[in-house]
């Protein structure tokens, strides 16, 4: 309610006329109607006066209220969309913009109300409305002064995604700047930067960022699918644990990782059922593959990665260390192989070759 309603209601509630209120205040009975028809508010010296003569306290008068929860902030945003659906779009916006008025301090209502807007005219909007996206914009600006992190961040990422989309370059890099290399928006921060050199037409920089982020993700995966499968065989879901191991191995070579890595999966597999010639069989192909140089110029997806190395010398460095721990007495993992004819072979004439 606003304070103008508030005065007259509370003035009716007490039985006072407008007269008998001014005459209280020590103000004209005019001043008194003004206040309650907008026209005009109370100086700020007589709030406490006012409030005192009408019985209430000054939260109430002024019809402060404490900000929005988030449940209430989601109710309200529901009923935005059903009012754009039934009203139309110009009606939900100023629906969304009184409500932005009564909450002013509320960044999360405030960006949340600008996103919800913004989706509402594009989807209910009969035609373009140059003014109202202005307006939603300027809520996005607010919400980026937020001192909430989360709130700013996102706030803006999305105003980075109106510079770029308007070509304001600059603006848009000088904001990525302030983002965290972990921004808690819609899209990371990454991802922008990849889209501004796209738009610039800087190809090789944008390909760069996008092949180590995807270097990134696979590790991950790869990482998963490990855990997945240890994860599958402790519940004794052996048939999965077998799907999860060949689904790590083709990844490996799908996407051009060392070949090297796509047996740990496999291997992890056959060690963990204590399977000795399934272990020699990977091993005798995984060990090779320890000094095949992982060679990142001849797949398409690595092309422009500006530090990409072979991994001939990493292999020939590893070797010894990956043989010294097979053949480690003290290993547990690899103590029921160590005793099988076929795997001594196999480790004494790889252990040869290094020697030589």
């Amino acid at each position: 309610m606003k304070i103008n309603e508030m005065i007259r209601e509370l003035r009716i509630k007490k039985g006072f006329t407008q007269e008998q209120l001014a005459s209280l205040l020590g103000v004209s009975a005019p001043a008194v109607n003004k206040w309650e028809k907008a026209a005009s508010y109370p100086d700020i010296t007589l709030l406490p006066a006012l409030a005192r003569v009408l019985d209430t306290d000054l939260n109430t008068l002024l019809s402060f209220k404490n900000e929005p929860t988030r449940e209430e902030i989601g109710d309200f945003l529901n009923k935005l969309a059903v009012d754009a659906a039934e009203n139309g779009a110009e009606h939900a916006f100023r629906m969304g913009m009184d409500k932005v008025r009564e909450y002013p301090s509320c960044d999360l209502l405030i960006l949340n109300i600008a996103v919800t807007l913004e989706g509402i005219l594009g989807m209910y909007a009969k035609e373009e409305h140059p003014a109202f996206k202005g307006e939603i914009e300027k809520l996005y600006e607010r919400a980026a002064k937020s001192t909430d992190e989360q709130i700013r961040d996102r706030a803006n990422s999305l105003l980075i995604l109106k510079y770029i989309d308007r070509k304001e370059y600059e603006k848009a890099e000088e904001l990525l700047k302030q983002l965290p290399e972990e921004a808690g928006s819609m899209m990371d921060k990454s991802q922008m930067q990849v889209r501004l050199y796209m738009k610039q037409k800087q190809w090789k920089e944008a390909a760069n960022i996008l092949e180590r982020k995807l270097m990134t993700k696979l590790n991950e995966i790869q990482s998963a699918l490990l855990d997945s499968m240890i994860i599958a065989l402790e519940e004794g879901r052996d048939t999965d644990a077998e799907e999860i191991a060949e689904i790590s191995r083709q990844t490996a070579g799908l996407f051009g990782l060392w070949r090297f890595g796509s047996y740990s999966a496999p291997l992890q597999l056959a060690l963990a059922r204590q399977d000795t010639g399934r272990c020699v069989e990977i091993l005798k192909e995984m060990i090779p593959a320890v000094l095949e140089p992982w060679e990142l110029d001849r797949s398409p997806l690595y092309r422009h990665m500006t530090d990409k190395k072979s991994s001939e010398n990493f292999g020939e460095t590893i070797l010894p260390k990956l043989l010294s721990e097979f053949l480690d007495p003290g290993n547990k993992e690899f103590g029921f192989l160590q005793r099988n004819p076929e795997f001594q072979s196999l480790m004494k004439e790889w252990k040869s070759k290094t020697i030589s």
